[in-house]
C-alpha cells in the first residue's frame, strides 16, 4: 500500500508538473510537429539525458524503496520496436497528446482529453490480439489443423 500511495504522489506531482510546462495544451504540441517551436524537444532532450545520467549512476545499486538491484541487459531493436514507435508517433500527431499529458488532461477535466484516453485504452487492449495475428502470419505452424489445410 505504501509503494501504491507514493505512486500516486509521484503520479501527481507529474501531472502537476506537465500542466505548469504546458504540455496539456494541444497547441504546444501543434507548434512543435510545425517546427515553430523547440521547448518540447528541449524538455524531452533533457529529460533523456537527466535518466542516462540516473540510469548509469543507479546500475548495480539497490532501489530505495524495494531493495531490489537495479540492473538491465541491453537488447536489440526488434520490427515490434519499430511498429510501436510508429503507432506511438501517428497517434501523437494526431490527437496532439500522449499518454503523460492525457493523463493530466483529463485530471484537469478537458473533456477532449476522455476520447484520446479511450483511443490509448482501445489501443492497448488491441496489442495483445493484434501481436497474436502477425505472430500467426509469420508462423504457419501456429495456425490450427483446419485453418493450415485451407491455406494450402
Amino acid at each position: 500500500m505504501h509503494l501504491r500511495l507514493l505512486g500516486f504522489v509521484l503520479g501527481a506531482v507529474a501531472g502537476f508538473d506537465l500542466a505548469w510546462a504546458r504540455l496539456t495544451d494541444p497547441d504546444v504540441f501543434h507548434r512543435m510537429f510545425a517546427l515553430r517551436s523547440a521547448m518540447v524537444y528541449l524538455l524531452m532532450g533533457s529529460a533523456v539525458a537527466v535518466a542516462v545520467v540516473g540510469s548509469l549512476l543507479l546500475r548495480r545499486h539497490r532501489a530505495p524503496l524495494t531493495a531490489e538491484v537495479i540492473d538491465w541487459q541491453p537488447a536489440r531493436p526488434t520490427r515490434s520496436h519499430i511498429g510501436g514507435s510508429v503507432a506511438f508517433g501517428l497517434g501523437w500527431a494526431l490527437s496532439n497528446s500522449c499518454p503523460g499529458p492525457t493523463a493530466a488532461q483529463l485530471g484537469a477535466g478537458r473533456v477532449l482529453a476522455v476520447a484520446i484516453a479511450a483511443g490509448i485504452a482501445a489501443g492497448v487492449a488491441l496489442q495483445p490480439v493484434l501481436a497474436r495475428r502477425l505472430e500467426r502470419a509469420r508462423r504457419p505452424d501456429l495456425l490450427p489443423t483446419s485453418t493450415a489445410t485451407e491455406v494450402l
